[in-house]
């Protein structure tokens, strides 16, 4: 997958805000986390969160797929290369009811990938089993999320969030070297997190 300038861009950022947090809010409470239902969709994925204050914490998740699957003749004959190559940028904003890491929280996300993904056979009702779709999608959302304690070092959370992305992607026949059948864009409002994620606290 290629890495454009758009890519660097959002990655630095997220970068520059967490080397901007004060020093004595990173040493009050700070954790690095991963998502398992992430990890279901075969992506690596890591997280940091730093506290703000004794109610906000600022989080990003990045994850990155890289991997082929398995190719397969569909029932024309075509040789089919199934891919979910991905990078995606989630940087949220959380407020909790109690404080830093501790119960609910509810929380503003934003949301930029850049994909290209296709030939998934058990995605064949999202159109992607016959057609293979790159580009780049940003947005934004609102979650509500709970963490539990397992410990003094290890967290457990659960999330879910809605919000809106919009989409711009080129499609192609999902064939090896498929042929392109035309460039759009979409606007999608709707679930933007699913979150089962462990944390390990750093103090």
């Amino acid at each position: 997958m290629k890495w454009d300038k758009n890519i660097v861009t959002v990655v630095v950022l997220l970068l520059m805000c967490f080397a901007s947090l004060p020093l004595e809010a990173l040493a009050q409470k700070a954790e690095i986390k991963t998502n398992l239902l992430y990890w279901a969709t075969s992506t690596p994925n890591v997280g940091f969160e730093g506290a703000l204050s004794s109610r906000f914490t600022l989080s990003g998740v990045v994850g990155y797929n890289a991997f082929n699957f398995p190719g397969y003749l569909n029932s024309e004959g075509t040789d089919v290369n199934p891919k979910f190559h991905h990078l995606l940028v989630f940087p949220e904003l959380k407020y909790w009811f109690c404080r830093s890491f501790e119960r609910g929280y509810l929380g503003l996300h934003g949301i930029y990938t850049d994909y290209n993904v296709g030939g998934l056979k058990p995605f064949g009702f999202l159109g992607l089993a016959d057609t293979r779709y790159r580009g780049h999608a940003y947005g934004s959302g609102m979650s509500y999320g709970y963490q539990w304690a397992l410990g003094e070092s290890w967290g457990f959370e659960l999330s879910l969030g809605v919000g809106y992305v919009y989409l711009r992607y080129s499609k192609y026949d999902c064939g090896v070297c498929g042929a392109g059948q035309g460039a759009y864009s979409r606007h999608y409002f709707g679930p933007t997190k699913a979150a089962v994620s462990f944390s390990y606290y750093i103090r």
